[in-house]
């Protein structure tokens, strides 16, 4: 049984767009409108870093003041995300989730129009075959339930950080929201922030959105209407 989802937000505000796609504040609550392509598309079929590029939200998808500030094309590679390193119970798993490859895309976006106010967003496409991405989730899972607390060497101190990951119904084929509090160093009071996980058939979308759940939760839903028009050519019906 996966650990529940932190309580609390990082109370930051949500892009100025009143046209995204609904969904709820509870993770497992109302359905998205992304739905998958299990059984309806090649479960072998890979896309390149080009395709999966202009699969990539448009800006105005983050918001009307959005700017897309980089993008990046190249073999997949989950950086950051946590640090798994000294936790004995999460070795095996580890070792595997670093064996993944695939061709990806990400992007970089900034929502408010003012750089000070730091409002950052970053969505990774990547493709491999349909099994090799859903393994990839299941890891992820598995991580977070045999390692939920794990200790970070910076610079300043060691950091302790908390992570805990629940299930999105209803949104791709699958979803995973993975959330985490960093006590100790600079963060002495604890900084909580969000990733968003989605498959859709075997493209894997990865929404990081710092301490603001419901954007990361809206934009991947955005994110994965766009895998389902541009790389599956399912129907577009959900816009």
């Amino acid at each position: 049984m996966l650990t529940a989802l932190l309580t609390g937000c990082g109370g930051t505000e949500s892009p100025p767009d009143s046209g995204r796609p609904a969904t709820s504040g509870d993770p497992s609550g109302a359905p998205s409108t992304a739905p998958g392509v299990d059984g309806e598309a090649d479960p072998e079929q890979v896309f390149t870093e080009t395709e999966l590029k202009a699969a990539l939200p448009p800006a105005g998808a983050f918001g009307r003041h959005a700017k897309v500030t980089g993008t990046d094309l190249g073999l997949f590679g989950r950086y950051g995300g946590g640090d798994w390193t000294q936790c004995e119970p999460g070795n095996d798993l580890r070792v595997e989730m670093r064996g993944f490859e695939g061709a990806s895309a990400q992007q970089t976006v900034r929502l408010a129009r003012a750089p000070e106010n730091g409002r950052i967003v970053t969505v990774q496409l990547v493709s491999m075959p349909a099994e090799r991405a859903e393994r990839y989730l299941e890891i992820r899972r598995r991580l977070h339930e045999a390692c939920p607390d794990v200790t970070v060497d910076t610079e300043a101190a060691p950091v302790r950080e908390h992570r805990e990951a629940q299930e999105i119904t209803a949104l791709g084929d699958e979803a995973l929201l993975e959330s985490s509090r960093q006590t100790g160093g600079d963060e002495p009071d604890g900084t909580l922030s969000y990733a968003v996980d989605v498959r859709v058939g075997g493209v894997l979308a990865i929404v990081s959105s710092g301490g603001d759940k419901e954007t990361g939760i809206s934009l991947a839903a955005r994110t994965a209407q766009r895998i389902r028009a541009e790389l599956y050519a399912a129907d577009r019906t959900s816009g």
